[in-house]
């Protein structure tokens, strides 16, 4: 996968036949770490999470500059700006029988004009691409407006309980 790769490397017509206010996607590279790393501080505090760069730098790191770790896309306008990211972590799944990658987190700077949505098809778009069988996603219960959207693009909730341990 190609780090500088462009709407043609992500491979879908659809995406590039209807761009959201000039936004391009593209596969991050290591030149857009700084920039997402500014993202990411904004998608923290919008909610409600603490921010340690430490652990922001190094997370979006291994996505971008590793890609059996999974993928990074970020969203830029025409004139360059960062607008958006979206951050994506490989795996395995016996019960799909093969790749079951988790969304992990998206944000746009900018929302209801469409930057969200986008993203969240270049990653639907990208995961099948990779022979992807399943995304996986969480979001926090109250959050309505982010559940609408995922549900308008066909996820559904679950009745499992993830349940995680911090080592």
């Amino acid at each position: 996968m190609s780090s500088s790769a462009g709407l043609s490397t992500l491979g879908s017509s659809s995406m590039a036949e209807r761009p959201i206010d000039n936004v391009l996607i593209t596969i991050a590279a290591p030149k857009d770490l700084d920039d997402i790393v500014e993202l990411c501080q904004e998608y923290c505090i919008a909610d409600g999470h603490a921010i340690d760069l430490t652990l922001i730098r190094n997370g979006a790191r291994g996505l971008i500059e590793d890609s059996s770790n999974g993928f990074m896309l970020i969203a830029r306008e025409s004139s360059g700006v960062a607008v958006g990211y979206a951050a994506v972590s490989t795996g395995w799944s016996i019960e799909v029988g093969g790749r079951d990658f988790v969304l992990d987190e998206i944000y746009a700077r900018r929302r209801g004009v469409g930057i969200g949505a986008s993203l969240l098809r270049a990653v639907e778009h990208e995961c099948e691409r990779q022979d992807v069988r399943r995304i996986f996603l969480e979001t926090e219960r109250p959050n309505n407006r982010a559940r609408t959207l995922y549900a308008r693009y066909g996820f559904t909730e679950d009745d499992s309980i993830w349940m995680s341990k911090e080592l």
